[in-house]
């Protein structure tokens, strides 16, 4: 008999659960469909892209981008709207630099060149070495460590 309770018990609470589980499926249905009706995603996205453009940590476009997202949320006039101070890297490019390219004992040629963001500096004395160049990863591989070990490799 205790055993027929608790079957019976366990398969009224699955029929609750699954109906709850429908009922908020409906609801999250009609949110999405308001959302995309009558929402400002895209004209939010348009004004980000094109208005204030690249929004990099720390830059002052992403100043610009929290405090205008802030006040697009407040004119919602959703409950609660606040910012929290983070900590974010920021990065700030150099001066320009330049390569000296030795192609035979005492003729140099100077190139432009640009490293990725966050990229450690390039010492003072800079640096000297001789150059492999490849044209893929796969290729570096195969030429082997001892290949480019000390070497400057230029894809």
């Amino acid at each position: 008999m205790r055993f027929f309770i608790i079957l019976v018990s366990l398969l009224t609470l699955n029929l609750i659960n699954s109906q709850i589980t429908e009922e908020n499926s409906v609801f999250i249905d009609k949110i999405y469909d308001e959302a995309l009706s009558n929402g400002k995603s895209y004209e939010w996205l348009d004004y980000l892209s094109n208005q204030i453009g690249g929004r990099l940590s720390g830059s002052i476009n992403y100043e610009r981008s929290v405090k205008w997202g802030k006040e697009e949320l407040d004119l919602l006039e959703i409950d609660s709207v606040w910012l929290q101070p983070v900590m974010v890297p920021k990065w700030v490019r150099g001066a320009p630099e330049y390569a000296h390219i030795e192609t035979r004992p005492g003729n140099n040629i100077s190139v432009p060149i640009v490293a990725l963001g966050g990229s450690i500096s390039t010492p003072s004395i800079g640096i000297s070495a001789n150059v492999v160049e490849v044209k893929s990863f796969k290729e570096l591989r195969d030429i082997g460590r001892d290949s480019v070990s000390g070497k400057i490799v230029f894809f």
